[in-house]
């Protein structure tokens, strides 16, 4: 197998999303039932992962409110994007692990 022929499936992967068969159920679900809040997500995801431009301010304050509270910033990322981004909720998830 070449680089050439995994950045030829990275792509084709990337490009035709399967939430019926997903690798990630929580991301799928997000996928199918808010699309808008997907699109959101996957914005922030490549602002904090990859030094894309900015994203969703208000999405920025939900992580900075937790992270104030003194939680990991990915934790933080993390519970809030599998939480459809409610604070209430993510903080539940936070303080059960």
């Amino acid at each position: 197998m070449t680089l050439r022929t995994v950045l030829l499936s990275l792509q084709a992967l990337l490009a035709a999303a399967e939430p019926d068969d997903p690798q990630d159920a929580v991301v799928a679900n997000q996928y199918k039932q808010n699309p808008e809040m997907f699109k959101q997500t996957a914005r922030l995801w490549s602002h904090v992962y990859a030094g894309a431009p900015s994203s969703s301010p208000e999405y920025t304050r939900k992580i900075d409110k937790l992270c104030a509270m003194g939680f990991d910033k990915n934790a933080v990322i993390v519970a809030l994007s599998s939480k459809s981004w409610d604070v209430e909720t993510a903080t539940e998830l936070l303080l059960s692990n």
